[in-house]
């Protein structure tokens, strides 16, 4: 079901909104940010907690703009941009809170904040982690995805990204990244300025390793997430109440 977090809060430059809700489960995060006059709303850095667990590490808007992208669609204007962010399902116990941080370094005018939560059984869920180093291992990864922090185009970036998992490395160059973005996203709003660096069919461990003369400079994971007996549990009895109300 769709929940609302809160609706035109203003970020004053420097500070921190913090949308807070308790549900039963995580499944998705809508963000809608707004700066009608700076444009810096896809500079935002976005954090979501599920309790003390860390699930979006302060990712920036622009990056999570690309995510979207391959999922949904996105639309952003300059200053007025929306963010789907897909957890698959995350499992909330003992009284956990779901915390949705938006962190801006200048003034913004309006950010509204919903939520789907508390659909029935239990799914996958995934986390994102974004990476300023050019070298790292992302555990349990599913997808990689490169862009410049300073919203610069990466299309013509010049260089390698060397990948290596348990079963399979690659080294494409840059371009190639880019060109797989473009042929996968919903939309061609911002396509040169992302690019695919690799995308697993199951969860592995992923090391990059990358140099480039260009823009690119921060690689963004999807990673599967660990699950608990705990959130099995509830998993499954959310699936049986929707199953006795449905009379199955």
């Amino acid at each position: 079901m769709l929940v609302t977090l809160g609706t035109n809060q203003s970020i004053a430059a420097g500070s921190t909104q913090t949308f807070t809700y308790s549900p039963q489960s995580l499944q998705r995060v809508f963000l809608r940010l707004e700066d009608a006059t700076g444009g810096e709303a896809l500079g935002t850095a976005i954090t979501v907690q599920i309790g003390s667990k860390v699930v979006c590490n302060g990712v920036q808007a622009w990056g999570l703009s690309g995510i979207t992208n391959l999922t949904t669609g996105h639309y952003n204007n300059g200053n007025d941009t929306m963010l789907n962010i897909d957890f698959g399902s995350h499992e909330l116990t003992t009284n956990e809170n779901i915390y949705v941080s938006v962190y801006s370094a200048s003034v913004i005018d309006a950010v509204d904040c919903s939520c789907i939560v508390d659909e029935p059984g239990l799914g996958t869920p995934v986390r994102y982690t974004q990476y300023s180093d050019t070298t790292f291992t992302a555990d349990n990864a599913l997808l990689g995805l490169m862009y410049a922090s300073a919203r610069t185009v990466v299309d013509e970036d010049d260089g390698n990204m060397e990948t290596r998992t348990a079963v399979s490395s690659s080294a494409p160059t840059l371009i190639s990244c880019s060109s797989w973005f473009k042929n996968s996203t919903f939309s061609d709003q911002d396509a040169d300025n992302f690019g695919i660096v690799f995308q697993n069919s199951v969860p592995l461990r992923t090391s990059v390793n990358y140099t480039t003369t260009g823009n690119t400079n921060r690689i963004l994971t999807v990673e599967q997430d660990s699950i608990t007996a705990n959130e099995v549990r509830q998993g499954k009895n959310s699936q049986r109440v929707a199953n006795a109300f449905a009379g199955k």
